[in-house]
């Protein structure tokens, strides 16, 4: 059974949907940004880390961008996007609890670069089918205020894990299960806790939100990327929109992958404050996100987007160049709150231009608009870290990329 976005989904549908973005959340948060990030740049490669694992994520992000809109298409024609969000969530977050493995030590380096990459790329993926569904969900009217609470409800379910994660594993002077503070059993074993919560969370929406009917695509496997963008050309404002997001969105996959590595590294944060740090910043981002929904429904996907990225210009500025670290914290927290409802609102832009027959194509390729390019902030700020040895000259590409997508965003919202 296949629900339009002109006949709602049950409530229990759309509350189950919602909740896979708090259950995907802890995973990126915990892996990818505020812990093992940190954990690899100083203990398992504090030679070099930051330069590897940007290099990693670019990576990571080249692949997406390579096969996401094929994915999407194969799901799409085959009926089977539920299907494969589950396999490639299973995949992602097994792939993060093998993480606790990677001791620390320089032995470690590739095991932990490739598991990440692994779980990198399967949660990314994962958000093309994922997205996708939103069109079944709710009325187009309404898909704003759905994305935005999806979006905040994924904050809210970080900060909760960052809680847990803080309280249970990091503070307490004596480790809890009997882990070894001395071989970071403690730090590795929050890549378990975030596997298993993405799985756990995950449930209700494989058991109440409805799996699409297949819609067939014909044309060869290789013309399918053509395809999709033939789909987008025919929608007023959607590949400048898609030309603008892969600017834009590069310059927050930097940040995403790099700014709990760039606290650590030029503010002298410690494992603690990087949590204390991230639990404050998704409770801004968390507020934002579910603001920015409203405001999408009622001022438009365009203009939300629009006065977001100037939030995200001003404050990252100041971020990057705050001379103290009570500053830096102010000025990330103010950020926070613009980064949900670009994020959100470009979600919900696209979801109520996408043809019923073609969305998780056209999802392929709002995936590929955010990934085609990403790999290059990280790439960038990698090797300026490493040929300048500052931090801060690697932090602002992503002011630099914002500004770009800021530049480029359609004039006018296209209805």
């Amino acid at each position: 059974m296949s629900n339009t976005a002109d006949k709602p989904a049950s409530k229990s549908a759309r509350i189950g949907w919602a909740l896979y973005d708090w259950a995907s959340s802890p995973v990126p948060t915990l892996h990818a940004t505020f812990v093992f990030a940190v954990y690899f740049t100083t203990s398992i490669a504090p030679e070099n880390g930051t330069f590897l694992w940007s290099q990693m994520t670019s990576l990571s992000a080249l692949a997406i961008a390579l096969i996401s809109v094929f994915a999407g298409r194969f799901a799409d024609s085959k009926g089977l996007i539920k299907h494969a969000l589950t396999a490639s969530l299973l995949i992602g977050s097994l792939a993060v609890m093998g993480l606790w493995y990677a001791e620390p030590d320089t032995s470690f380096i590739f095991f932990a670069l490739a598991l990440s990459a692994l779980s990198i790329f399967m949660m990314e993926i994962s958000f093309v089918f994922y997205n996708a569904l939103l069109v079944h969900l709710v009325p187009k009217e309404q898909m704003g205020r759905l994305s935005g609470i999806a979006w905040g409800t994924g904050y809210v379910g970080a900060v909760v894990a960052l809680g847990i994660a803080l309280a249970v594993f990091i503070l307490p002077e004596t480790a809890p299960f009997g882990l070894d503070k001395q071989s970071a059993e403690h730090v590795r074993a929050t890549m378990i806790f975030a596997g298993a919560w993405a799985i756990l969370f995950s449930l209700p929406l494989f058991f109440f939100t409805p799996s699409p009917a297949p819609t067939p695509h014909k044309g060869a496997y290789l013309s399918q990327l053509k395809t999709a963008l033939d789909e987008a050309r025919a929608i007023p404002g959607m590949v400048r929109f898609l030309i603008a997001r892969m600017a834009f969105n590069d310059g927050l996959v930097t940040l995403f992958a790099l700014g709990g590595i760039f606290a650590a590294k030029v503010f002298g944060f410690t494992q603690t404050e990087i949590l204390i740090f991230a639990i404050s910043l998704n409770i801004s981002a968390g507020i934002g996100a579910i603001g920015g929904g409203w405001a999408d429904d009622r001022l438009g996907s365009l203009r939300t987007i629009r006065y977001s990225l100037i939030g995200l210009i001003i404050f990252g500025s100041i971020a990057i160049l705050a001379p103290t670290k009570e500053i830096f914290w102010g000025a990330t927290i103010l950020l926070g709150l613009f980064v949900g409802p670009s994020q959100s609102a470009s979600r919900s832009y696209v979801a109520r231009r996408a043809p019923q027959d073609s969305k998780a194509s056209l999802f392929g390729l709002y995936m590929v608009s955010g990934k085609a390019t990403s790999f290059i902030g990280p790439m960038i700020y990698g090797w300026l870290v490493f040929a300048t040895g500052i931090e801060r000259a690697g932090m602002a590409i992503v002011i630099a990329l914002t500004i770009l997508g800021f530049l480029l965003l359609p004039k006018n919202e296209a209805k």
